[in-house]
């Protein structure tokens, strides 16, 4: 009975550091990944966004010139 409590003790314990160095390996794969899709949003939001979010040229030019007549 000594002998099962031993192994059963030492089985636990092998798969309780088992799975703590899943669950870290997890959080350093998704902080990798945070990392990584934040460096990718900073690099492409500042060459595909617009440098202003209202048009150059008003886009009812038209209207208002019919509405001064």
């Amino acid at each position: 009975l000594i002998q099962l409590e031993e192994e059963y003790y030492e089985y636990h314990s092998l798969m309780m550091h088992c799975w703590e160095e899943l669950i870290q390996c997890n959080a350093d794969i998704l902080l990798h990944f945070k990392d990584t899709i934040r460096d990718h949003d900073h690099s492409i939001s500042a060459k595909t966004c617009p440098t202003s979010i209202l048009p150059q040229k008003p886009l009812f030019s038209d209207f208002k010139d019919h509405m001064m007549l």
